[in-house]
C-alpha cells in the first residue's frame, strides 16, 4: 500500500461513509476557531503571507521562461510578488511528459497524492486566505472559507 494513502486512509473512509448515508461531513473544520486550529493560527498564517510579500514565489522544477508579479493589493500597497511563468504550449509539453507516470501510478497512489495535496493546503490555509483577502479585497472569513468574490 502507498504510504500516503495508508496515511489518509482514514479520511478517505470517513468521506465514503459520509457519502453512503448521505450524511454531512469535512476532513477540515470551516470555523476558524482557535481551538480546532491552533490559538495562533491566525497570527501565524499573517506571518507567512507577510513573508511572502516582495519576494519571488519559487515553483521547483517549473518550465519558466519569464518572471511576471505586478499586483497591487485592494487595500492599497504592492504585493511585490514575482511569480515563473511559461507560455501554454510548453506548459502542455510538460503535462504530456509526466501523464505515463501518473497514468502508471496505481489508484492508492494517485489518491494518496491527492488527499496529501489536501492536508498541505489545509496547513496553510491561514495564509492562504490573507492571499486572497489581498488580492481579492475579501473580508478574512470569507477568504478562509473559500467564497467566490463578489463579481457585480
Amino acid at each position: 500500500m502507498h504510504t500516503l494513502f495508508a496515511r489518509h486512509e482514514p479520511t478517505l473512509a470517513a468521506a465514503l461513509k459520509a457519502a453512503q448515508e448521505r450524511a454531512y461531513w469535512s476532513a477540515y473544520p470551516e470555523v476558524p476557531s482557535g481551538k480546532i486550529y491552533g490559538e495562533t493560527a491566525t497570527d501565524d498564517g499573517l506571518s507567512s503571507y507577510n513573508a511572502r510579500l516582495g519576494t519571488p514565489f519559487d515553483l521547483p522544477g517549473h518550465p519558466a521562461t519569464v518572471t511576471v508579479g505586478t499586483e497591487v493589493s485592494p487595500f492599497g500597497p504592492p504585493l511585490g510578488i514575482t511569480y515563473p511563468a511559461v507560455d501554454a504550449i510548453t506548459l502542455i509539453e510538460a503535462s504530456r511528459a509526466a501523464a505515463p507516470a501518473w497514468a502508471a501510478a496505481s489508484a492508492e497512489t494517485r489518491v494518496g497524492i491527492c488527499l496529501e495535496i489536501l492536508a498541505r493546503l489545509n496547513r496553510i490555509s491561514f495564509e492562504m486566505a490573507n492571499a486572497v483577502m489581498h488580492t481579492t479585497g475579501q473580508a478574512f472569513a470569507m477568504a478562509l472559507l473559500g467564497g467566490a468574490p463578489d463579481c457585480r
